[in-house]
């Protein structure tokens, strides 16, 4: 199986060299194989050069200023750093480059294009399963779809899916579910599954089952384990009897095919690791948030991650969005000096305060802050919105205007304080902009200290939802 894997990725060839070298497959920890080469007869004809190994210090002067060092494993999805923080260099680099051969008036539509990149980006989900496992409502509760919602799926169990069916919430392109064809059928095949429901467009792979997994869902992890997809074994209806569904030997039992048949790339314990229990009508409860974290964690690329976190907000971690969003805000700020800055009064410089409120507006929707959230949230709980409300504190997330956004700004450019260390790199293109370093570091300032206070009134609400619930 690795063999035939490593063929078709044009790692390895069929060879009738008198030079070929016998291969060894070295079972590895995980239960897969590690591909090796006996080269014993060939290392007792070679002729080897005896060079000195390298001191030390002349290593340490190779590395030099380098930012990062790293070994990589350049096969199947290890070739690729999920990122932010590398991605948000290339984006730095794309952009001095512009500005070194134009100025702004290369820079510009530069950073107007990579804006819409990150925002363009879209992530493809599969839902499959067993029949009757709840994908059609798994879909519409991880996407957020409201009861007769546009565009939300249809649970109609007449009806045989026979093809791959997409779904996305209109206005929110980043995310799209698919919902599969049922795994089923004693001819069933993972790999002509797979090719079917074009593989390579997904990013990761909810398996879904009301009771004990099949062979037929078993096969199918395996198979996309050997592909490196990321995949997550999930039991629905966990609300009609969840006793015991946090033990391990729950999961074993729900899970007892992938120990009853011997798999290339399976083992229990991986499977286990990627086992979630859910109510597929409460996306709050059980380990439904934790299912889509996980993939929230595995995704690649770096854009694609950011992708899944800001189209599925409700359901991820707040720090690991703040996170997320905090790497784009230099991206942001020099958006805000360049592309229909105005003049805003006493500001030594042109800002587009409009984009300015608009994104900080962004950060209060994504991070649940808004009226709407906040009130739906206090229904969850049974109280009224301002239970919720009372706890925030800063003054943008209860009231947000392009007048609020422009005090700030002068505030943050009266302080004239120095952009965090991990916008240091930022500082040589932002002395080119139009307003100078001033411009640029304040604008980045601004937009940190939003996210920053936003996740202290966040961490409040979650105190407070936890001291209702304790009756406190």
């Amino acid at each position: 199986m690795e063999v035939e894997a490593m063929r078709n990725e044009d790692i390895i060839e069929l060879s009738q060299s008198e030079w070929g070298s016998p291969i060894v497959l070295v079972p590895k920890p995980d239960g897969t194989q590690q591909f090796c080469v006996d080269y014993r007869k060939v290392d007792t004809v070679t002729k080897s050069d005896s060079d000195p190994i390298p001191g030390l210090e002349d290593c340490l002067e190779k590395v030099g200023q380098a930012s990062y060092v790293t070994k990589l494993a350049l096969l199947r999805g290890y070739r690729q750093l999920a990122s932010m923080d590398l991605e948000v260099e290339g984006i730095l680099e794309r952009l001095w480059d512009a500005m070194e051969r134009g100025g702004i008036s290369e820079m510009a539509p530069l950073v107007e294009a990579e804006r819409k990149r990150v925002e363009c980006v879209t992530v493809h989900v599969a839902v499959t399963g067993t029949s009757r496992a709840g994908k059609s409502t798994f879909i519409r509760s991880a996407m957020g779809f409201q009861d007769g919602e546009e565009g939300a799926p249809t649970t109609d169990l007449s009806q045989q899916l026979v093809k791959p069916a997409p779904y996305q919430r209109p206005g929110s392109p980043g995310c799209t579910f698919w919902e599969l064809p049922n795994v089923e059928g004693t001819g069933f095949s993972p790999g002509d599954y797979l090719r079917a429901a074009e593989v390579d467009r997904y990013t990761g792979f909810y398996v879904l089952s009301s009771g004990r997994f099949t062979w037929q869902a078993a096969a199918l992890a395996d198979e996309l384990r050997r592909l490196g997809k990321p995949f997550y074994f999930i039991l629905t209806k966990i609300d009609a009897d969840a006793r015991g569904h946090k033990d391990a030997e729950f999961a074993r039992e729900a899970l007892r095919v992938v120990a009853a048949n011997r798999f290339a790339h399976l083992d229990v314990g991986y499977a286990i690791g990627r086992f979630y229990c859910v109510s597929c009508l409460e996306s709050d409860r059980f380990d439904f948030p934790a299912c889509i974290r996980a993939l929230q964690k595995d995704a690649m690329p770096a854009l694609q991650r950011h992708a899944l976190l800001l189209s599925l907000p409700h359901l991820a971690d707040k720090t690991e969005l703040k996170n997320s969003l905090k790497a784009l805000i230099p991206l942001s700020a020099v958006y805000s000096c360049v592309i229909d800055p105005l003049p805003v009064e006493q500001l030594p410089y042109q800002a587009n305060v409009r984009f300015l409120c608009d994104e900080i507006r962004l950060y209060r929707l994504l991070l649940g802050l808004d009226y709407q959230a906040l009130s739906k949230r206090a229904r969850l709980i049974g109280q009224p919105a301002f239970v919720l409300s009372d706890e925030i504190q800063t003054r943008m997330a209860r009231e947000l205007t392009e007048k609020a956004v422009a005090e700030e700004l002068l505030r943050w450019t009266e302080k004239n304080v120095l952009v965090s260390p991990n916008n240091v790199k930022w500082i040589p293109l932002l002395e080119s902009l139009p307003g100078g370093k001033l411009s640029g570091a304040s604008t980045i300032r601004l937009l940190d200290a939003m996210l920053e206070q936003f996740m202290d009134d966040v961490y409040r609400v979650q105190r407070k939802v936890a001291n209702v619930l304790r009756g406190d």
